[in-house]
């Protein structure tokens, strides 16, 4: 006689919840195991997929920046007057932080490169602190302190 036993399983290491199904065979020993995906992400990897998005846009947008002020791009060209002019809120905070060297119509803006670097950096720490905070795993020591205040025997 053959008989379905369901169960839903979290895999500890990516927080995915799967369906297992085992059919159940009297007259053969070994049950055979099916598994299907429920749910594969935990709102931690969201939040650290869209935290990573976010930030990927502004390193991109400055990295473009970037390239248009090293090949000498024409400032009053519309593409260019788009890209400047977004990625000036961005580097305010970095502007001046060190000269920018010219050659010709080449600009090299090393506080432009502290500002990707900066915020490659925040967007790691952010991933980070969001994965501790909506961490579903808590550590939970072995003894608790409450057992010190059990009375023992006598």
């Amino acid at each position: 006689m053959e008989h379905k036993e369901t169960s839903f399983v979290r895999d500890e290491s990516s927080g995915a919840v799967r369906e297992e199904s085992t059919v159940v065979n009297d007259t053969v020993p070994a049950p055979v195991v099916e598994a299907s995906s429920i749910k594969s992400t935990t709102p931690a990897r969201r939040a650290a997929e869209l935290i990573y998005l976010c930030f990927g846009i502004i390193d991109s947008v400055l990295v473009i920046r970037l390239a248009l002020k090293l090949l000498g791009a024409n400032p009053y060209a519309g593409f260019a007057k788009f890209i400047y002019g977004v990625t000036d809120v961005l580097i305010a905070p970095f502007r001046g932080l060190f000269p920018n060297w010219i050659s010709g119509q080449t600009i090299l803006e090393p506080s432009l490169v502290v500002a990707i670097l900066i915020y490659s950096l925040v967007a790691v720490g952010l991933v980070r602190l969001v994965a501790l905070s909506l961490s579903s795993r808590l550590m939970v020591s072995e003894h608790s302190r409450s057992e010190r205040l059990k009375p023992g025997p006598e």
